[in-house]
């Protein structure tokens, strides 16, 4: 990304704008340069805000225009509040952008990890049947599976690591924001609302 100009390169950029001629005195301490250095930090200031603007594009470093990018994503919800601090309310909102649930445990996975959740596990129960080896492979239960009854079929299992922990970052945080943060209400409640109506969504904390 180019850098923003300076007030000394606007001071410049508007002095070779005037008429040429020697009546137009150079010395940083005449009149005309110190009039033109005047004007030239309004101009800076404004190529310094458009440049930072362009961060504002990414919902990852924007501040300015933060709470603009939630109301595209219907944020504040239920599962994402207000009140909650910078770093929880900007990992609810790429959660959203990423991802909105699916039909697959690899579209609940990748929700979660845009959360900022990283290993959780989806698993989805079979009910067993006896089956012998055919071209395509052996298909049945093995030695070792749950007895699932068919109701199983409609039901997954999110197993969610435990001790998932935010940090505040400087330019990141709002006075008031705690050091720290930590638990997994917000991604128990996004995985719970992305499911789709006919699913049982069961989580599952691991053990450290």
């Amino acid at each position: 990304m180019a850098n923003a100009m300076t007030p000394d390169d606007y001071r410049h950029q508007l002095y070779q704008l005037l008429p040429p001629g020697v009546v137009w005195p150079d010395a940083p301490d005449s009149l005309l340069q110190r009039l033109l250095a005047g004007e030239a930090v309004e101009y800076a200031r404004i190529d310094e805000r458009a440049m930072a603007l362009r961060a504002e594009a990414d919902p990852r470093q924007a501040i300015y225009l933060f709470e603009e990018w939630e109301r595209s994503y219907g944020l504040p919800s239920c599962c994402a509040p207000a009140d909650q601090s910078m770093a929880d309310r900007r990992a609810a909102l790429i959660g959203q952008i990423v991802g909105r649930g699916g039909l697959r445990p690899q579209d609940m996975i990748e929700l979660a990890a845009g959360l900022g959740y990283e290993g959780v596990q989806v698993l989805e129960p079979r009910q067993p049947t006896v089956e012998v080896d055919s071209p395509t492979g052996y298909q049945g239960a093995v030695i070792g599976d749950d007895l699932n009854s068919e109701e199983w079929v409609y039901a997954w299992q999110a197993l969610i690591p435990e001790g998932v922990i935010r940090q505040s970052l400087i330019d990141q945080s709002e006075i008031g924001d705690p050091l720290r943060t930590w638990g997994n209400e917000l991604l128990e409640c996004v995985l719970r609302k992305a499911s789709p109506s006919w699913l049982m969504l069961h989580i599952v904390y691991l053990e450290g």
